[in-house]
């Protein structure tokens, strides 16, 4: 649980506004849930959990995920930060869940450009 709560805000930190269909973002946001999904359920596989604990976990990440792919559908495909905000995001999706669990340190060349750009574009303080 709280490595969800860590990724969660570090990878919503990817998305600004705007305007966009389903896309390279949207594919990119769901491929990180995805893998933030195994290893959260990898890491509870582990613990002795209530009887129907894990179960309800699966809809919890799945709303998670859900809330990522519509907010990222928001921004442009055209904006100077679109393509650095995919392979900050395609990168963090190559990390492993040791990786992912450590959300202070999880950074990437990727990421740290993009968060150069964002800077640089007042998009991120």
């Amino acid at each position: 649980m709280t490595t969800i709560k860590k990724l969660l805000p570090a990878a919503l930190a990817l998305i600004f506004t705007g305007s966009a269909v389903a896309d390279d973002l949207t594919d990119a946001a769901q491929g990180l849930c995805e893998t933030v999904k195994s290893c959260v359920l990898e890491q509870l596989a582990g613990q002795d959990l209530p009887p129907g604990m894990e179960a309800n976990m699966g809809p919890m990440l799945d709303n998670m995920c859900a809330k990522m792919r519509s907010q990222v559908q928001e921004v442009p495909t055209g904006h100077e930060l679109y393509e650095p905000a995919v392979g900050c995001m395609r990168s963090m999706e190559s990390l492993t869940c040791a990786q992912l669990q450590n959300a202070d340190s999880v950074t990437t060349p990727e990421c740290t450009e993009y968060e150069r750009l964002a800077k640089e574009a007042g998009v991120v303080k």
